[in-house]
C-alpha cells in the first residue's frame, strides 16, 4: 500500500516552527504550561515516529524487520500517550496543585498502564501487529483497539470540558469543543482510508488550537516592553487563587514617568520603561514579571526568600538614575508588596489593593517601599464597603451639603460660604470626603455627585433669602474630572439659572493642578461661566508645582492660599516672608486672597495684619450643617433641611 505522508511533513514543520516559538518567548513556568510542553514535545515524536514507521513499512526489507518493530512498538506507546496528556493538560486548568487521593491516581494510570503492557506484550502475541518474514506489516485482530483507546480518551475530554465549563471558562471550553471535532474527522478519515495518515495532522491542528487561543505567549504580550501584561497576570494569579498556591506580589511605580515625558519627550520614558523591564527582569530567576498599565510593573514571587530578595533589589537598583541616550535621569520607584497574596478574595482585589497601597505614599521624591500588612488591609477593606455602600448613597439620596463661612477681615464679618459634600455611613460613621470623592471619581460618579449636590445647594439658599442677603456668594468645588465630562458645566450652569438664582451669586472653585494640567480642557469651558456671569476661584495655591503664566491667563478673581503655606508662619521668618509677599503680589495683580486652613489667634493675628482678604478655617467655624449655618448667620431661623 502506498501511504501519502505530505499531511504528516506538513504537521511536523508546522509543529517544530510552534515549537520555536514557545521556546523564544516561552510562557511562565506554570503547570499548564509544562502539561502544554510535554502534549507537544509528545505530538512531534509522535509525527517523526509515525514517519519512520511509514519508511520502514514502505520498504519493507526482512533485514530491517526488528527496527520496524521497535519503531512501531514506539509509535503505538506514543498513541497511547499523545490521548492521555491532553486529558491530564486540560484537568491542569481546573484541579488544584494538590495531589488528587491515591485511588484516584490509581483509577487514572491503570487504563494507559494496561495499554501499554498490551503494547509491551505485543512481539509475542501480534495483538495490534507483526512483521512476517518478508518484512511486510500485518495489522492484527485487535488492531482497532487503537482506535477505541482514543475515542474514548476523546470522550473524556468533552465529558472533562462539560463538566467542568464554569472553571475552565467560554474561551477553553471553545478551543477544547474545537480541536474535539477537528481531530475526530481525522481520525475518522484515516480509519476509512488507511493510505491518508491524517491523525497526525489531526494532533498538530490539536496543538496548534491550544497554542493560539489558550497557550499562545504572544498573546498577552507588552508591545513596548516584551512583557506579559495585565490580562496574563490576571490569568495567573487566577490559577494561584484557585489551587491555592502560596505566592507574593510586588508592584513597582516609575513615579517621574509623567515629568520625564512632558520635558523630555515620550520617546526618553518609552526608553526608560524598557529599560526598568529588563532590570526588573533581573530580581530573580523564578520571579515572573508583567507590565501593567502606564508606569506600573508586577512581580508575582513564588517564595518569601524570593520576594524579599526583589525588593532588596529594587531598592538597590533605582536608587541610582537611569542612564539614557548619555543622560542621567533620576528615577524613584515606589514598591508595594503583599505577601501571601493567596489569602486575598480574588485578582480584581488584589490589585485594587496595591492601588490602595500606592496611594498611601505622599513623596515620590525618592524610591519608598510600602508593605501590606493588617492594618492596610483593613484600611482597604474599608474604602471597599464605602465603595459599594456610594451606589446605596446615590440611589437613596444620603449625601449631604455642608458649609464652612469664610471671614473677612475687612468687614468683620462673615462674607461667603463654601459648600461641601458630606456622607455618613450606617455602621461606620462619617466618611472622609477624600475617600468618597476619590471612590467616585474612579467609577465615573463624580458628575453625577456634582449635579445632586448643586440642585440641593440651589435648593437651600431659594428656601432662604434671608441667607442670601447675609453674604456675597456660595463657592462649589468643581473636580477635574467634571470638567472633563462633555456636557456636565452646561448641566451644572442651567440647573442654577432654572433654580431661578443670579448665577453670579456662584462661583467654581478650581484647584491649581487642573488649572494647569487641563488647562486646554477647561478654556472651552471659560466661555460658559464667563456668559452665565458665573466666577471662578483659584484653590489650593501653593500645594503644586503651577505653571503661572497657564494660570494666570484664566479669569480667576479669588486666589485661596494653601493651607501647607501657612507651616511656620509663626515662628520661621522666611515662611512669614514667602507668604507676606506672596499676598501683596497677588493682591497687586488685583486678587482678593482667601487663607485657607486657619486654625489659631497668632496665625489670624499675622494675616490680619499682612491684609488677606478673607480667612477660612476651624479658628472660625468647620464645615457646618444647613441648619448649623442659619444658625450661625441667621439667629432665630428655622432650617427645614436641618
Amino acid at each position: 500500500m502506498a501511504y501519502n505522508v505530505d499531511f504528516l511533513l506538513s504537521a511536523l514543520i508546522f509543529l517544530l516552527i510552534i515549537l520555536r516559538h514557545f521556546m523564544e518567548q516561552r510562557a511562565l513556568n506554570t503547570r499548564s504550561t509544562k502539561s502544554f510542553f510535554i502534549f507537544l514535545l509528545l505530538g512531534i515524536a509522535n509525527i517523526v515516529f509515525d514517519l519512520v514507521c511509514t519508511l520502514l513499512i514502505t520498504l519493507a526489507r526482512p533485514d530491517l524487520a526488528w527496527i520496524s518493530e521497535c519503531c512501531l512498538t514506539i509509535l503505538y506507546l506514543l498513541q497511547v500517550l499523545v490521548p492521555v496528556s491532553l486529558l491530564s493538560y486540560i484537568r491542569t486548568y481546573y484541579e488544584s496543585d494538590r495531589s488528587p487521593p491515591r485511588w484516584k491516581s490509581v483509577c487514572r494510570m491503570v487504563p494507559p498502564l494496561l495499554m501499554t503492557l498490551v503494547i509491551l506484550l505485543n512481539h509475542w502475541n501480534g495483538l495490534f501487529f507483526r512483521i512476517d518474514s518478508s518484512g511486510s506489516y500485518v495489522r492484527g485482530p485487535y488492531y482497532l483497539g487503537m482506535y477505541l483507546f482514543a475515542g474514548v480518551y476523546i470522550l473524556l475530554v468533552a465529558a472533562s470540558s462539560f463538566v467542568h465549563a464554569s472553571q475552565l471558562g467560554r474561551q477553553k471550553v471553545r478551543a477544547i469543543r474545537e480541536l474535539l471535532v477537528l481531530v475526530s474527522i481525522c481520525v475518522a478519515i484515516q480509519f476509512i482510508y488507511h493510505d491518508i495518515l491524517l491523525t497526525g495532522f489531526g494532533i498538530a491542528m490539536c496543538i496548534a488550537i491550544l497554542f493560539f487561543t489558550i497557550n499562545n505567549p504572544y498573546q498577552h504580550t507588552d508591545s513596548l516592553t516584551g512583557l506579559f501584561d495585565l490580562n496574563y497576570f490576571g490569568e495567573q494569579c487566577g490559577h494561584l487563587l484557585l489551587r491555592k498556591r502560596s505566592f507574593h506580589v510586588l508592584s513597582v511605580d516609575l513615579c517621574q514617568l509623567k515629568r520625564i515625558n512632558r520635558i523630555l519627550g515620550t520617546d526618553v520614558g518609552n526608553q526608560a520603561l524598557i529599560q526598568m523591564a529588563q532590570m526588573l527582569q533581573l530580581v530573580g530567576k523564578d520571579t515572573w514579571v508583567f507590565r501593567s498599565t502606564g508606569k506600573r510593573f508586577l512581580l508575582i514571587c513564588p517564595t518569601i526568600s524570593e520576594y524579599e530578595a526583589a525588593q532588596r533589589k529594587i531598592q538597590e537598583m533605582f536608587s541610582q538614575p537611569l542612564e539614557i541616550n548619555g543622560s542621567s535621569i533620576s528615577s524613584p520607584v515606589v514598591i508595594c508588596g503583599i505577601i501571601h497574596a493567596e489569602r486575598l478574595d480574588n485578582c480584581k482585589f488584589l490589585l485594587g489593593y496595591l492601588d490602595y497601597l500606592s496611594s498611601l505614599i505622599t513623596s515620590t521624591n525618592q524610591t519608598v517601599l510600602i508593605q501590606g500588612d493588617e492594618k492596610t488591609l483593613k484600611g482597604f477593606r474599608y474604602t471597599q464597603e464605602i465603595e459599594h455602600f456610594l451606589q446605596t448613597a446615590f440611589e437613596e439620596d444620603l449625601f449631604e451639603v455642608y458649609f464652612q463661612p469664610v471671614y473677612s477681615t475687612v468687614q468683620k464679618r462673615y462674607v461667603t460660604i463654601e459648600a461641601l459634600s458630606r456622607l455618613r455611613h450606617p455602621t461606620l460613621g462619617p466618611v472622609s470626603p477624600e475617600v468618597f470623592i476619590g471612590i467616585a471619581e474612579k467609577s465615573d460618579q463624580i458628575a453625577r455627585l456634582g449635579l445632586l449636590q448643586m440642585h440641593r445647594i440651589c435648593a437651600f439658599l431659594k428656601a432662604h433669602p434671608e441667607l442670601m442677603e447675609q453674604i456675597q456668594g456660595v463657592k462649589v468645588n468643581l473636580s477635574p474630572m467634571e470638567l472633563l465630562k462633555k456636557g456636565h458645566i452646561q448641566q451644572l450652569v442651567d440647573t442654577i439659572r432654572d433654580s431661578g438664582l443670579p448665577p453670579s451669586f456662584f462661583s467654581f472653585e478650581i484647584t491649581e493642578t487642573v488649572a494647569t494640567d487641563y488647562s486646554e480642557t477647561l478654556w472651552k469651558t471659560i466661555d460658559l461661566f464667563t456668559s452665565a456671569g458665573i466666577g471662578l476661584c483659584l484653590d489650593d495655591f501653593g500645594s503644586g508645582y503651577a505653571n503661572l503664566n497657564s494660570v494666570l491667563k484664566l479669569p480667576f478673581s479669588v486666589i485661596k492660599m494653601d493651607r501647607s503655606l501657612l507651616s511656620g508662619i509663626c515662628t520661621d521668618e522666611k515662611s512669614a516672608a514667602l507668604y507676606r509677599n506672596t499676598v501683596s503680589v497677588l493682591q497687586n495683580m488685583g486678587f482678593t486672597v482667601v487663607a485657607e486652613g486657619v486654625e489659631n489667634p497668632a496665625e489670624l493675628e499675622l494675616l490680619s495684619d499682612w491684609g488677606v482678604d478673607m480667612i477660612q478655617g476651624f479658628y472660625f467655624s468647620p464645615p457646618v450643617s444647613c441648619g448649623k449655618l442659619l444658625e450661625l448667620l441667621v439667629p432665630g431661623t428655622e432650617d427645614s433641611f436641618a
